[in-house]
């Protein structure tokens, strides 16, 4: 092979690399673009069907990450919609994280799926009225899986018809509170995954800005005077090593 060929193939292999860069940060900054909430109400309620699957697919994904042993073959385990905030909690608890109360993320998740369903369901747009920032759409959607989704009477059959109004500002602050548990869940997976192999006695505080959740006994909260970061003791339920000791030997973190 000469020089000249080498470095051919060289420039091949850079090209090909670049490329495969660009195309990597296209779909990020795609990505990114979701949480940034569009003016015209018919793209923001999309957005907000996108922000819904993405929580959910990136919930499921703990699945691989904690080696809960996923099928490699179909069927493969499907997304939760009904839980998303349960499996959140259970995951901190897998992974020895503390969290200030039992129904944390369960409000927001709550408010999503409810504006989710109501889009998935929808037959079709009844009315768009307003201007942004005080647009609102009218829809009409099956109302499926409930009592009065069908009747009949002498001989007719009647499918019946829900109509429900979403507000750009409820589906603006939808998106807000799926953004803020999206970014809880890359928090689980920091402390609780990439950070694991940290010492209890080692402080957080060059990482805070990735803590969204707060505990009463770790003192002030952020703005407040006196406020200092957690130490990665004061985040897990048990000492590190307590539970690593628990752990599977081929799943304890390596140092």
């Amino acid at each position: 092979m000469s020089t000249a060929d080498d470095a051919a193939r060289e420039r091949n292999l850079s090209t090909e690399l670049d490329e495969v860069r660009k195309t990597i940060e296209a779909n990020q900054r795609a990505a990114d673009r979701l949480w940034v909430p569009s003016p015209v109400i018919e793209r923001l309620l999309w957005q907000v069907c996108g922000a819904w699957e993405t929580v959910i697919e990136q919930v499921r994904f703990f699945h691989y990450a904690m080696h809960e042993n996923p099928p490699t073959e179909p069927p493969f385990p499907h997304p939760d919609g009904e839980n998303v905030a349960r499996d959140m909690r259970r995951i901190a608890r897998k992974i020895n994280l503390r969290l200030p109360n039992n129904t944390i993320w369960t409000d927001e998740c709550k408010r999503a799926k409810e504006m989710r369903d109501n889009l998935g369901h929808m037959l079709h747009f009844k009315s768009i009225d307003g201007t942004t920032p005080d647009q609102s759409v009218t829809l009409l959607r099956v109302p499926y899986r409930e009592p009065d989704e069908m009747s009949t009477s002498n001989g007719w059959a009647r499918h019946n018809r829900v109509a429900v109004t979403i507000t750009e500002q409820d589906a603006r602050e939808v998106l807000t509170g799926l953004q803020y548990v999206h970014d809880c869940v890359f928090a689980l997976r920091k402390f609780g995954v990439e950070f694991a192999t940290w010492p209890d006695s080692r402080s957080t505080e060059s990482v805070f800005g990735l803590m969204l959740w707060w505990i009463d006994d770790w003192g002030p909260k952020p703005g407040e005077a006196g406020c200092a970061a957690p130490t990665m003791r004061q985040l897990r339920i048990v000492p590190k090593a307590e539970f690593d000791a628990s752990l599977p030997e081929g799943m304890r973190p390596e140092f």
